[in-house]
């Protein structure tokens, strides 16, 4: 009884007295023996840790994740179109109709082809962008052949187009159907202008719809010309149909010009005209430029014709280049189905009239 009624006692005795680090603990000596006595308190609920994500690599390999600088070119690289007037060394330009691929010769280089064209596509004009792209005429004579008035007479305009190429198409603007006729031609391998109706000096002549006139205001002109440059789209430049009056007018051509510069073309001359502005024009605002050296077809007979590409001939030969011009004609059309083949063995060039204005250019 005695022992019990001390055990109580000095259990509360160490209840109230005991300090902080013996209060889970109390030790009370009962007769030289120790006993040890537990309290047991309530706790708050103990909730599991979220076990952590185990990333498992391959059996003895060692991971690590390098921040590689990006890669600065010591030089940028040249457009894709400026290939075609240098040595191409290993180089191969592989060409169709709808696109232009530059293989490189060694097939372990680390460069990717289709990132390098659209790299530097950015950069690049509107003519050049259009511009089909041939192989370097490594030195022989250059001849572009541009056929005028196309989108009329769809007959004529199909027949044209299944010539031989790359020749330089221009559409009227007030055709119809224009993007799918300008598509079959850009398909075939043909580059493609824009063919603008101007006034010319005889007013008897027929111009067609929203030519460009001298007695235009120069808002009107703008007008006009924005109409027919969104008629169809892929195109190089433009050049005139018609035109020996308004070609003449230097207010008329700075507003065309203006126009041209703005949205990266090139203007051919079609030289209506004994006393043309365009070239002077062009030259003070670095718009690219050209003029054509021979008419085909003043006369509708195939031995007219015929003529008039020796004469085109005589011509590159002498200046390096010759740019003729004809017309949507059966008499052009035949002349010309039997002599472009012959132009290679010839030892001619056959080129669009974009390859042309760079050579002009000097690039």
């Amino acid at each position: 009884m005695a022992a019990a009624f001390g055990l109580a006692t000095g259990a509360i005795i160490g209840y109230f007295f005991a300090d902080e680090k013996t209060a889970d603990k109390n030790v009370v000596e009962i007769a030289g023996k120790a006993t040890t006595h537990y309290t047991i308190e309530a706790m708050p609920p103990v909730v599991p840790a979220k076990p952590e994500p185990v990333v498992e690599a391959p059996p003895e390999t060692a991971l690590r994740i390098i921040k590689v600088p990006p890669v600065v070119p010591d030089k940028v690289p040249p457009p894709v179109a400026a290939l075609e007037h240098r040595e191409l060394d290993d180089q191969e330009v592989i060409e169709g109709p709808e696109e232009t691929i530059v293989a490189a010769a060694d097939a372990d280089a680390d460069v990717n082809i289709e990132d390098f064209a659209l790299a530097t596509e950015e950069d690049m004009l509107a003519w050049e962008r259009n511009a089909v792209t041939v192989r370097d005429p490594a030195g022989r004579p250059m001849i572009a052949v541009v056929i005028d008035d196309l989108g009329l007479n769809r007959r004529n305009t199909v027949r044209t187009i299944r010539l031989p190429g790359p020749l330089t198409l221009a559409f009227m603007t007030y055709a119809e159907q224009l993007e799918r006729q300008t598509s079959q031609a850009h398909a075939a391998g043909h580059e493609l202008m824009v063919h603008f109706p101007m006034e010319p000096q005889d007013q008897g002549f027929d111009t067609g719809p929203m030519a460009l006139t001298r007695n235009l205001s120069d808002d009107e002109i703008r007008k006009r010309l924005r109409w027919g440059l969104e008629r169809f789209s892929g195109y190089v430049g433009i050049n005139n149909h018609m035109g020996s009056a308004f070609t003449g007018s230097e207010r008329g051509m700075a507003i065309v010009l203006e126009e041209v510069q703005k949205r990266g073309l090139l203007f051919l001359d079609s030289v209506t005209t004994r006393h043309p502005v365009a070239r002077k024009l062009a030259g003070l605002s670095g718009v690219p430029f050209a003029a054509r050296d021979v008419f085909l077809d003043n006369v509708l007979e195939t031995t007219h014709v015929e003529a008039r590409l020796r004469e085109v001939e005589r011509i590159a030969r002498k200046q390096g280049y010759a740019i003729a011009i004809g017309h949507p004609h059966n008499a052009t059309i035949d002349a010309l189905n039997a002599w472009l083949p012959r132009l290679e063995e010839m030892g001619f060039a056959l080129v669009p009239v974009s390859l042309i204005v760079k050579h002009r250019q000097g690039s």
